[in-house]
């Protein structure tokens, strides 16, 4: 009997494992990063809130005094650098621990800077977080989290032609199809751009 429990024990968590999908795992490896980057501003809450208030009411000043067009070009090249960083990964044959901490990079800074404002402005910081970072943050994550994805996949494909008896004949199909998956992660990145622009021309000026 105890047998038959164990068998069954153990066949319902390789079935439960193998459904646990890759993107599953991203976003609890980018959760992990924002509750560790939230810690780090209750860890060291007065000199952390000293240095992230300077630093983002610098941001917050100079995005009020630019121009569309800057704020959209600055928005969109600083994050594409994480999505150019992750399609490049891609190619190397051991480059997933990087694809892999990079959703949680992207996790710590949003804990850092949500924090910052709930410690250092409360209610307002709340309604700071859903109106002008909530609507781009959630678009460029999700982005982050499928390139992490693609590149992580990527990669493993050309891990396996450094094995004869694994080659995968089909790698230019797969170059082809990966290209393309970015191109479509960075017209994302187009839209969160956008967003972010439209919410600093919005609302950015009353929180300045």
């Amino acid at each position: 009997m105890l047998n038959i429990l164990n068998l069954k024990r153990k066949a319902f968590l390789s079935v439960y494992i193998k459904n646990i999908s890759l993107i599953k795992i991203l976003f609890v490896i980018f959760m992990i990063g924002m509750i560790y980057g939230a810690m780090l501003i209750g860890l060291n809450r007065d000199e952390a809130v000293n240095q992230l208030g300077s630093i983002m009411q610098k941001f917050i000043n100079k995005r009020i005094e630019q121009s569309i067009f800057i704020t959209f070009a600055s928005s969109f090249f600083s994050s594409m650098i994480l999505v150019v960083i992750l399609f490049l990964v891609g190619f190397f044959s051991i480059g997933q621990p990087i694809a892999f901490f990079i959703p949680m990079f992207q996790g710590m800074g949003i804990g850092l800077s949500t924090a910052y404002l709930y410690s250092s402005k409360g209610i307002s910081g709340i309604i700071f977080c859903l109106i002008l970072i909530a609507p781009t943050t959630i678009i460029s994550t999700i982005t982050l989290l499928l390139g992490s994805k693609e590149s992580i996949r990527f990669s493993n494909k050309n891990l396996r032609t450094l094995f004869p008896q694994k080659f995968d004949q089909n790698m230019q199909g797969e170059l082809n199809l990966y290209l393309k998956r970015f191109s479509a992660l960075t017209i994302f990145q187009l839209v969160s751009a956008v967003v972010d622009t439209m919410c600093t021309f919005l609302f950015a000026r009353f929180l300045g």
